[in-house]
């Protein structure tokens, strides 16, 4: 559930790590089933979605002359957003049918680890700002 007493920034970190950690697994049962024959490997991706959904509150660049048209601001929230599964592209599948190649699974693995602790590097940041405003900003 997205923290509504905070500002929208605090609700887009919340979502990314809870996207970040569902791709964290399935980026590690690719790793895990990199000998099963016919296995596809499964990616998330939530990155486009997630910044439509943050940049929502802001008018679009459409004008209307019908109630029925869209507007440009009538979009997904932040914390309805749930990224896409798709299949890996792998341009070359093994004999037995399976696409996970290894490298590519531990360089997306890597750099999804990467993001997820920086963006845990944020909300710390956020709420040491935050503490420091409610214990200093009565002195």
């Amino acid at each position: 559930m997205p923290v509504k007493m905070f500002d929208k920034n605090l609700n887009l970190m919340e979502q990314s790590l809870q996207l970040r950690s569902r791709r964290n697994s399935m980026l590690a049962a690719n790793i895990a089933n990199r000998e099963t024959p016919n296995y596809r490997a499964q990616d998330l991706v939530f990155e486009k979605e997630l910044m439509e959904a943050y940049h929502s509150d802001q008018p679009g660049p459409l004008k209307t002359s019908d109630p029925r048209h869209f507007d440009g601001v009538r979009r997904k929230a932040i914390d309805k957003v749930q990224g896409q599964q798709i299949n890996s592209h792998s341009p070359d599948p093994r004999m037995d049918g399976n696409t996970v190649n290894l490298d590519k699974e531990m360089m997306k693995l890597a750099e999804n680890q990467l993001m997820y602790e920086a963006t845990i590097r944020a909300v710390n940041w956020k709420m040491h700002l935050l503490k420091s405003a409610i214990t200093e900003g009565g002195r």
